[in-house]
């Protein structure tokens, strides 16, 4: 909570003063020192000001947010081209927090547009029967998200479903609290989210392809105005979606996904946080074109 972000805030502070108010080395004289003092001051006290109005910036989002709720509608769902045109069933799960369960979507939308959208591409792309299933923790970190979603996974690939052909996982946003909450860094996020990587294709397979995509939730409305919170979390969401960019390299069938270039206004859900429907179909078309071709090396079949 807020007590946790005041102790983070205070070592923040006292590191940044003592760094600066220490500077380099050196020992100048005369009139040039007096100078050095003035500096080092100006700058300490200019980063204890940056550290506090960021702090306050987060306290008040916090206290003042108010979260939608998830859309009404179907988590699950099938997605195919017509009978006479099939070749076979595969199934996509999605698995992640509150942008793969589609808070920011409206009623009419019936369910997750982000899920359904890239399993419709899919689908008409592969000539093949898309089954897809959304398992989500609303506002869950990854270590949540592996406590509180695996027994689900087995059960979404259990015998006489169709083969999970991918697993697109949504997370870092609510583990980037953690960092002020706990001190948790990147690597321990992305040790974290190794770790569900490997129990998911223990379970749906080794040949299943994980698609991590990067969070564009930096060019959120809600954070434009909010210098120097801003920069803040611009800085962070690069240095949490590089550990996914590295698990890509390290991991096996493991892609990461950059975020879309351009977003503009009608992108953004009203709590100018969560994409809207345009936001979700808009990340999904993103998301599919850099995944479809790993999808059509596979070929996918009913477990026995």
């Amino acid at each position: 909570g807020f007590r946790h972000l005041e102790v983070w805030m205070l070592r923040r502070c006292l590191t940044t003063v003592a760094r600066a108010g220490g500077g380099p080395r050196l020992k100048p004289q005369g009139p040039k020192k007096g100078l050095w003092r003035m500096t080092t001051r100006v700058i300490g006290s200019a980063a204890l000001a940056t550290t506090a109005l960021t702090g306050w910036q987060y306290y008040r989002l916090r206290t003042e947010y108010r979260p939608l709720t998830p859309p009404k509608g179907a988590m699950s769902g099938i997605e195919g081209p017509s009978e006479s045109d099939c070749k076979d069933e595969c199934q996509i799960l999605f698995i992640g927090d509150s942008l793969v369960i589609g808070i920011g979507c409206p009623d009419r939308a019936e369910g997750p547009v982000f899920a359904r959208h890239i399993s419709r591409v899919a689908a008409q792309a592969l000539r093949r029967r898309v089954k897809w299933k959304v398992l989500g923790v609303d506002g869950g970190d990854v270590q949540t998200i592996r406590q509180s979603l695996l027994e689900d996974v087995r059960k979404a690939a259990a015998n006489g479903q169709p083969k999970v052909t991918a697993v697109v996982i949504m997370c870092g946003l609510n583990d980037y609290k953690r960092l002020i909450q706990e001190g948790r860094l990147p690597s321990a996020f992305k040790e974290d989210l190794r770790l569900l990587i490997r129990n998911v294709k223990e379970i749906v397979g080794q040949e299943a392809r994980v698609v991590l995509p990067a969070l564009p939730v930096d060019r959120a409305p809600l954070f434009q105005p909010l210098f120097p919170m801003n920069v803040a979390l611009y800085k962070v969401a690069k240095v949490w979606d590089h550990q996914k960019r590295l698990l890509s390299g390290e991991e096996q069938s493991v892609e990461f996904v950059a975020e879309p270039e351009h977003y503009d206004s009608n992108d953004w859900a009203i709590d100018g946080i969560h994409p809207s429907e345009k936001g979700y179909t808009k990340w999904a078309d993103h998301i599919i074109k850099k995944v479809l071709p790993h999808l059509v090396k596979v070929e996918p079949h009913v477990n026995d």
